[in-house]
């Protein structure tokens, strides 16, 4: 069974396709169960907040109804005192009556407030079963004068909800009170001394029944705490009173339940996930403060009904998946066999020209589809390769098209020799590499080479160059062959300018890996050489010989970093549409006279490439960088190094005293001694453009070619 699982192409379509349907299947209704979920979840939370905020605002005018009502009776006694005691009882008779949400109400007077023999005085009318009735509250049983509804506003001169209590010996019910200060009139309109308050009180029973009569989805519910966290309504009856949410938290050990509390006490209103810590399923809580007692209203969500439609329509889709993945899984089975047959045969093939037996025969197969098209294609390789068996050996040694298609479109591809023409060369190298990889890592060398090396040679070959070779860090190429092109000169010039500015890409990346900042010299000349087939019958390479390839050799040991050098012959051809910074007159070994390059900075007509401007302007150095110099030779360090200072800095060169002399285009390794006050470890590797010498010292301009990258920030900041 396993081995018709790995090794059966219908099997292996069929799964491929279950799987990868199945797989899409899964993350479709993943994403819409998610989704469905989630913008339920959204409109759930807008709607419990907008239910939580009506109760709340629906509370809170009841309570701003019943405020008014003492509010006016303590306005009415202050201003015209009732003429008589019956007509006091008839005011507040009248209160209670005329207000349905007020369960009782009483005017409790200081000692002399009503009349001037009576220590207290304190009319109370409630409703009952039977009525209204009357009870006075200044009885020894009952002292109003310590009771919270009396004191509190007496001590504070405003208004104020008492927190709920018990009213034994008044109303005799649970209840919470708003009580308002009243004053003997004083001078000029102001309020005199106190003289006693005005309550109107609500049934904490009537409240509840008010929160009980919301709905909340099946079976929710709405319960008001206090602003001390005490419930003031609750479906477990024995909670209101008795406990608080913190003590309940405390109780059961849920430290979210205290966090709950605490946020439903200081925010206005929210919307939390709070698990279980209020009932034994998850649930939601959305919540709001009533502003007039500072309490807040939570109304509990059970997650299991807000998310119940979500549910049964991600059943009903797993359902109708699954039978389509069943549907699926036939038709699978029928197109795998159908493309199988086929397959199997070219498979059969291909292991015959595996074997080097390239007489097949596939042209029964006549479908048009793409197993058609592939015994077809499998036929026409065969073909080919008869064809041109004779240069299988040497095609990974050529690495441009122009080259590889010379030799499959010729039957004299692999011949040895050449023939005389007139090239453009190009030879870069980075200035100072061999020295400076010396003590990295082999890993970090490789990984260079192979980030530098892969954006040269993709430049190249976009520019149609051939490469002759790659030395390291060292390429040569040429530009004309074995395709002739007319702009050979132009065009190399071109990919010399890109392949410069593509070096600000590759230091970037080596300085975020903690890599040198490397310079390249590149020189191009162009001249008469000898391309073809060099080497063997057994191994041989395209490439180019000759006096030119030398000279360019040479050209390039005296360009200095992020420089094109051209030679005179290559001007001819370009000096209509280059832009040249300086011509250099140069003494070169084995050639006479002197010889002239030019340091070139852009191309225009149909190239434009121009090197970026670099801010060469030198920065003195206060105090001057103490510095250890060696001579290289053959990119090989020479000697002991002798001390020098340097003395000014740009972003391409530094200034460099000696105590001896150098010559000019040696290469220098530079060890930095010290960093303004501070000792550091970083290198420079430069080439001497210029050297002045003094009695008994010299003074030296070095081109920058490859620093430390803390090196190169410290040294290319601004002045």
């Amino acid at each position: 069974m396993i081995s018709w699982l790995t090794d059966s192409i219908v099997s292996k379509i069929t799964l491929l396709v279950m799987g990868g349907t199945s797989l899409v299947l899964g993350l479709v209704l993943a994403h819409s169960y998610t989704s469905s979920r989630d913008i339920i979840l959204r409109e759930s939370e807008q709607n419990a907040r907008n239910l939580t905020l009506s109760v709340a605002r629906r509370i809170e005018q009841e309570f701003r109804a019943v405020s008014k009502v003492p509010a006016g009776m303590a306005e009415y006694v202050e201003a015209q005192a009732p003429s008589s005691t019956q007509n006091l009882l008839d005011l507040i008779r009248a209160l209670v009556a005329n207000n349905p949400e007020v369960f009782g109400a009483a005017v409790a007077f200081e000692p002399g407030g009503w009349e001037k023999d009576l220590a207290a005085y304190a009319p109370y009318f409630y409703r009952t079963a039977k009525g209204i009735e009357y009870v006075q509250l200044a009885t020894p049983a009952y002292n109003y004068f310590q009771m919270d509804y009396y004191h509190i506003p007496k001590l504070l001169g405003r208004p104020l909800w008492t927190n709920p209590y018990f009213d034994e010996g008044g109303g005799n019910i649970l209840m919470v009170t708003y009580s308002v200060p009243l004053f003997w009139p004083g001078d000029k309109g102001e309020h005199g001394d106190f003289r006693g308050i005005v309550t109107a009180d609500v049934s904490l029973e009537w409240l509840t029944e008010l929160v009980e009569s919301i709905k909340v989805a099946q079976t929710g519910y709405c319960f008001i705490i206090s602003d001390t966290g005490q419930f003031v309504t609750y479906p477990n009856g024995a909670y209101i009173m008795s406990e608080s949410i913190f003590s309940i938290a405390e109780e059961q050990k849920k430290p979210r339940l205290r966090e709950i509390g605490r946020s439903m006490i200081r925010a206005g209103s929210g919307f939390e996930d709070i698990g279980d810590a209020l009932t034994e399923e998850e649930a939601f809580l959305a919540f709001a403060r009533i502003p007039s007692t500072g309490w807040a209203l939570g109304a509990v969500f059970p997650k299991h009904e807000l998310l119940a439609e979500v549910r049964a329509l991600h059943h009903k889709t797993v359902v109708w998946a699954g039978f389509s993945v069943a549907l699926l899984l036939l038709v699978s089975i029928l197109v795998a066999r159908s493309v199988a047959k086929p397959l199997l045969r070219m498979a059969d093939a291909a292991e015959k020209v595996g074997r080097g037996e390239l007489d097949i025969d596939l042209s029964d197969i006549k479908t048009t589809d793409e197993v058609g098209q592939l015994a077809r294609s499998l036929g026409h390789m065969t073909e080919g390769l008869k064809q041109r068996d004779f240069i299988r050996d040497t095609f990974g040694r050529y690495v441009t098209r122009d080259v590889v298609s010379r030799l499959l479109d010729s039957t004299d591809g692999l011949k040895l020799g050449g023939e005389s023409r007139e090239i453009t060369l190009m030879m870069s190298d980075l200035r100072g590499f061999t020295a400076l990889t010396s003590h990295m890592k082999p890993e970090d060398i490789i990984s260079f080479l192979n980030r530098y090396l892969g954006k040269m040679v993709e430049i190249l070959l976009d520019h149609r160059g051939v490469i002759d070779e790659i030395i390291g860090d060292g390429i040569l190429a040429f530009f004309g062959a074995p395709e002739p092109l007319r702009d050979h000169p132009a065009r190399a010039l071109a990919c010399a300018l890109r392949m410069q500015e593509a070096m600000k890409e590759i230091n970037a990346l080596n300085e975020a890996d903690g890599l040198a900042h490397l310079e390249m010299g590149i020189a191009i000349h162009t001249g008469t050489v000898v391309v073809g087939n060099i080497g063997s019958e057994r191994r041989s390479k395209y490439g180019a010989v000759g006096s030119a390839v030398n000279f360019t050799g040479r050209m390039e040991s005296y360009s200095t970093g992020g420089q094109v050098l051209i030679s005179q012959a290559a001007y001819d051809h370009v000096a209509d549409i280059v832009t040249v910074n300086k011509a250099i007159g140069i003494q070169m070994k084995g050639v006479p006279g002197t010889v002239t390059l030019y340091d070139v900075k852009g191309i225009g007509g149909p190239y434009n490439v121009y090197l970026s401007q670099v801010d060469e302007t030198s920065r003195p150095l206060v105090p001057p960088i103490n510095v250890t110099v060696w001579r290289l030779l053959e990119k090989t360090v020479q000697g002991t190094g002798v001390p020098a200072l340097i003395t000014h800095a740009s972003q391409t060169s530094v200034v460099v005293d000696l105590c001896e002399p150098v010559e000019q285009w040696e290469d220098l390794r530079i060890k930095l001694e010290t960093l303004g006050t501070e000792s550091i470890e970083g290198e420079l590797y430069g080439k001497v453009v210029s050297a002045e010498r003094h009695l008994d010292s010299c003074t030296a301009l070095v081109r920058l070619t490859s620093m430390s990258p803390h090196v190169h920030q410290y040294l290319t900041k601004p002045a």
